[in-house]
């Protein structure tokens, strides 16, 4: 929280002088008066204090010398004014807003008791309606002191290094973003003179490199607060200068660069639907980089600054900015946030909300489209002055954010990591797949689109694209559900994976893949066609699987395919062969009464003729039974 005074407007009241004050006071406050009706505010200042020299009890040059120092900036002078007008002229109604300024001050500095005080004697003498921004202001500094002074005493286990000397090389490091995998970050950095821009640092051999400048981005101007996706290929981030290259439609935009092998594409502006002709920033996106959390001061929001979104379409077009409501947004500024990897615990900073002082780091959950009430991070990882752009990996176990320090007039920053209390980590962790896409007879990287699909909503989880060049890729898959993953290229016969993700744990996985080219003879196991066991009628989870092979076959018309039924040796053979037979019918029964023509489709039940694994152990039989699909 910034340790300033409220701002006193200068109203020429000062004339009506108190009864028995020394003529040699009044007559240098009077000269003071006349020095700041002709801005000479030097002479006044001296004037002034000649006056309070002649007389400790001048409230009215106390109060003006106060103001003066609240214009200069030096509040710790006008605090020291104003504690002396208190021994003098505390009873005095002029002199009310000086309470209010000294409740503002001590609430800075996490004085709260003091601060009540003051707040109340403001409050006591009852001011007018046309006092009604003040009368908000005292209730506000009421309401989270004694907020405070109840839960100052629940102390979180919290303790923050700095993630290395090595990073924090600038004056000013600050608004962190990691990849899911924890191993690259990046973060704005400035000198004192210097303009921000946008760093890498890379995790490796247990600390954190050199940081290195993101050059393709970074220009002679500004370039800062962005935001990546969790694989580390798609970046949102501020401009505040509008040029030829990057031209903008407010003070500052948003734009957006993806990565290709090792270098960052051309930045393109987010276009009208996310900004405006105000100021937008601290972007914060979804793991798979398709919805994106901002800050806005446009109208249309619940206070000052307020925190939006949008959503990327199936016609890859951002959707128009939404505010997130009052849940989330207050009269205040609501900023900094910063969307989990699980898509759906949103951590932000707020004035408003009910906290310690300052900008509060709060926690909310969405759950069937609404956010929950925020819960404040608690004490003392809050504390009386700001905190701000707090990320969290996806395993839940540490806290990024940047630590300010305030010298007078210098103010450095680094960049600082925690062990996250258990009280505020996400109701649900993430870990996340990783691996290179290749093609399976040249081996070499190819382009291919990763679709997560959870099988009991049937609704697309996330979806992701490999990169252009190395075939790299990394998902997030989060704890407690149930996947289907699809790795499909126009082409080649798309892959299926399945992931039960209950009680798992949150370590990464690396897994690379294989796509076949769509021809005779190619077959893949379908991963996610469920039967219960010695039954032949398809879960109801398994239609997110056979959807998919019907659009494959509606997009590849010229195809026939052989959809294959295969059991583990439990049971006779007579028995597994009949069994495996209902099952393949089962699946082109499906596909049938959804529009594909039987003359494409052939089902054939092996019985346990074909195995693939082991059948002395479960595991090796859990993978005989299986549904496969054939091309013809």
């Amino acid at each position: 929280m910034k340790r300033s005074l409220v701002f006193l407007p200068f109203i020429l009241i000062f004339s009506s002088l108190v009864f028995g004050q020394s003529s040699r006071s009044v007559k240098f406050f009077e000269k003071g008066e006349k020095a700041v009706a002709e801005r000479n505010f030097g002479e006044a200042k001296a004037y002034l204090e000649k006056s309070i020299a002649e007389d400790s009890t001048n409230g009215n040059s106390y109060y003006l010398l106060a103001y003066l120092n609240i214009l200069d900036k030096d509040y710790e002078k006008a605090r020291q004014l104003y504690r002396e007008l208190m021994k003098c002229c505390s009873k005095d109604a002029k002199f009310m807003l000086a309470h209010l300024s000294l409740a503002e001050y001590e609430w800075s500095l996490g004085n709260y008791k003091k601060a009540i005080g003051f707040a109340n004697s403001f409050l006591a003498f009852n001011p007018g309606r046309k006092k009604y921004r003040e009368i908000r202001r005292a209730n506000k500094i009421l309401a989270s002191s004694n907020y405070a002074l109840e839960n100052i005493d629940n102390v979180l286990p919290y303790s923050y290094e700095s993630i290395g000397e090595k990073v924090n090389v600038k004056a000013q490091q600050y608004f962190p973003a990691i990849t899911a995998d924890g191993k690259e970050l990046y973060f704005t950095a400035r000198d004192e003179r210097d303009n921000e821009n946008i760093f890498k640092t890379s995790y490796f051999n247990a600390e954190w490199s050199s940081p290195e400048e993101v050059e393709e981005l970074n220009t002679q101007f500004n370039e800062g607060t962005c935001s990546i996706s969790a694989d580390g290929t798609i970046m949102i981030f501020t401009s505040c200068e509008s040029t030829r290259d990057r031209a903008g439609y407010g003070s500052c935009d948003l734009f957006i660069t993806q990565k290709v092998g090792d270098k960052w594409s051309k930045p393109k502006n987010l276009g009208p639907n996310i900004n405006s002709r105000d100021w937008e920033s601290q972007p914060s996106l979804s793991a798979d980089g398709r919805t994106l959390y901002f800050v806005s001061d446009r109208r249309g929001g619940q206070g000052k600054k307020d925190i939006w979104v949008s959503y990327l379409n199936e016609h890859n077009q951002w959707t128009l900015a939404e505010n997130l409501g009052e849940t989330i947004n207050t009269a205040d500024d609501d900023l900094s946030p910063y969307i989990h990897s699980n898509g759906h615990t949103l951590y932000f900073s707020s004035e408003g909300h009910l906290g310690f002082g300052g900008l509060d780091l709060f926690k909310s959950e969405k759950a069937s489209g609404s956010w929950s009430t925020p819960q404040n991070l608690g004490y003392p990882i809050n504390d009386h002055s700001d905190q701000v752009s707090l990320v969290v990996s996806a395993d839940g176990s540490k806290g990024y954010f940047s630590k300010e320090h305030i010298d007078g007039n210098q103010r450095t920053s680094k960049i600082v990591s925690f062990d996250l209390p258990k009280e505020i980590i996400p109701q649900s962790l993430s870990t996340y797949l990783k691996g290179v896409v290749y093609d399976a007879i040249t081996k070499k990287p190819i382009k291919a689109q990763l679709e997560l699909k959870l099988l009991d909503r049937i609704e697309t989880e996330s979806k992701v694209l490999s990169d252009g060049e190395t075939g790299k890729y990394l998902i997030v898959l989060n704890q407690n559900e149930e996947y289907a993953l699809y790795i499909s290229k126009p082409g080649y016969l798309f892959q299926s994976l399945t992931f039960d993700m209950h009680n798992a744990g949150v370590e990464g996985v690396t897994l690379d893949v294989f796509l076949q080219r769509v021809d005779q003879g190619t077959n893949i196991t379908l991963s996610n066609i469920f039967f219960n066991s010695n039954e032949y009628v398809l879960q109801k989870k398994s239609n997110v699987e056979l959807n998919k092979v019907k659009d494959f076959l509606v997009l590849n018309p010229s195809l026939n395919v052989e959809i294959s039924g295969h059991t583990d040796n439990i049971g006779s053979q007579e028995y597994n062969l009949d069994l495996s037979q209902k099952r393949a019918e089962a699946v082109t029964n499906y596909l049938i009464k959804n529009g594909i023509d039987a003359s494409r489709l052939k089902a054939v039940g092996y019985g346990e003729k074909k195995p693939i694994a082991d059948n002395n152990t479960e595991l090796g039989r859990k993978e005989n039974r299986r549904i496969e699909f054939e091309i013809l």
